[in-house]
C-alpha cells in the first residue's frame, strides 16, 4: 500500500511542476556529463523532455536545446515511440525518437532509445532546481 500511495504522489508532484534533473548523456559512443534535462506535463496531454545546451559529436560547433515531446509517464515508468526532437520551432524527423524505455521519479531518471539511427541514453538525478 506505501508503493501505490508513494507512485501516487510522484505522479502528482510530476504532474503538477517540472521536475530537473543532471546527468550523464551517451550517444552514438560519445559522452557527455552535467547535462541538465527537465521533464514537463503539457496541459493536454503527454509529458515534454527538454535537454539544454547539449552536442551530439565531439566536433559539433554548437550547443543546442531540444525538445522531446509525445513522451508517457506512467508511475515511474517514462516511454515513446515515434517522438520527433524538436529545436527552436524546427521538426528534426531525421532523429526521430524510437523505443524510449526507461524510468523517472523524484530522485533520478535514466532511459535509453535509438535517436535516428544512433543509440542514445541519459542517465541522471533530481536537481533543485534550472
Amino acid at each position: 500500500m506505501k508503493n501505490i500511495l508513494f507512485f501516487i504522489l510522484m505522479a502528482i508532484s510530476l504532474a503538477t511542476s517540472a521536475q530537473t534533473y543532471v546527468g550523464t548523456m551517451t550517444v552514438d559512443g560519445y559522452t557527455r556529463e552535467n547535462v541538465m534535462v527537465t521533464l514537463k506535463k503539457l496541459e493536454k496531454e503527454g509529458i515534454v523532455l527538454t535537454m539544454y545546451k547539449v552536442k551530439f559529436a565531439r566536433m559539433m560547433p554548437v550547443k543546442i536545446d531540444f525538445d522531446i515531446p509525445q513522451m508517457k509517464l506512467e508511475g515511474s515508468r517514462l516511454t515513446a515511440d515515434g517522438a520527433v526532437p524538436v529545436s527552436k520551432g524546427k521538426r528534426y524527423e531525421k532523429y526521430t525518437i524510437r523505443r524510449l524505455n526507461g524510468t523517472a521519479d523524484d530522485k533520478a531518471i535514466a532511459f535509453t532509445c535509438m535517436m535516428g539511427d544512433k543509440p542514445f541514453a541519459f542517465k541522471g538525478k533530481r536537481t533543485n532546481g534550472k
